[in-house]
């Protein structure tokens, strides 16, 4: 626990480094992406860095990021202490939800191994 910890501090320092465009909600809107991808939030090198940033965010007892783009009014996760339960519930503008595992995710930096 204590590398996968240290991984992701040393990686969200490297990320913190590249400037980057400041968007409101960009973060959140990049990660919804991501976690919504068939192939897995980091099957794509562009999901890498998003994803860094919100585990360490999660890791450091931080809020999922909300995004007001695609209609999203608000973001909860649910069982964030757990490893294997961990999700996140999506409401959008129009009343329906949407859920998306983050279980494991702390295994999706190093290739699930």
């Amino acid at each position: 626990m204590q590398r996968v910890i240290l991984s992701l501090a040393v990686l969200a320092m490297g990320t913190a480094l590249q400037p980057t465009p400041a968007q409101a909600n960009e973060l959140g809107c990049q990660v919804l992406l991501c976690l919504s991808n068939p192939g897995g939030a980091t099957q794509y090198a562009q999901c890498v860095a998003p994803m860094t940033k919100l585990w360490q965010r999660l890791a450091t007892g931080g809020s999922f990021p909300g995004c007001s783009g695609g209609g999203v009014a608000r973001t909860k996760v649910y069982d964030r202490d757990s490893a294997t339960h961990r999700r996140v519930v999506m409401t959008f503008s129009d009343g329906s939800r949407e859920t998306y595992s983050l279980a494991n995710i702390e295994r999706l930096q190093d290739g699930g191994r």
